[in-house]
Formats: C-alpha cells, sequence, structure tokens
C-alpha cells in the first residue's frame, strides 16, 4: 500500500467528486473514475458510535488495515471537506 496522503476539498470538489458516483451502502461509494471512498462520518453513524477523535481514529485504522489486506497496492487519500 502506498503511503498515506491526506488533502482539503472544498465542498465544490466534493459535490464534482460525487457526481456520477455510484452508492454501495452506509458510508461507501465508487466515484465515476472507480475510485472506492468512505465516509467515516456516515460509517461511525451506522454503528452508533460518537464522532469524535477516537472513534474517527479507530474507523480509519480498520479501513486501512482491510485495504492492506485486500488491496494491497491501492493508494490511500485521507480526505476533509473545508468547514
Amino acid at each position: 500500500m502506498s503511503p498515506e496522503k491526506r488533502r482539503t476539498l472544498k465542498p465544490s470538489d466534493v459535490a464534482e467528486q460525487q457526481r456520477g458516483s455510484r452508492r454501495l451502502g452506509p458510508g461507501a461509494w465508487v466515484d465515476k473514475d472507480g475510485g472506492l471512498h468512505f465516509s467515516v462520518p456516515e460509517l461511525l453513524a451506522v454503528f452508533s458510535w460518537p464522532d469524535d477523535a477516537e472513534h474517527r481514529g479507530l474507523v480509519n485504522q480498520m479501513i486501512r488495515e482491510v485495504m492492506a489486506r485486500e488491496a494491497p497496492r491501492c493508494e490511500i487519500i485521507e480526505q476533509e471537506e473545508e468547514s
């Protein structure tokens, strides 16, 4: 798995990224280019976990572990929307 990258997106960038996407289920979707995306806040809500730093870190770690096992050559980019 490649080293993790981080970026902050403007709301318009998020909307463009989601245009033409396909929802896989709660907290997961595929963009028009085939990229897999996870929404940590949505996954926290699915599990009824508080949206705090500890639980966000836990969900991020679980995603990294699954992706390392299932798609070891994938690139992980952690994105956050500007507030």
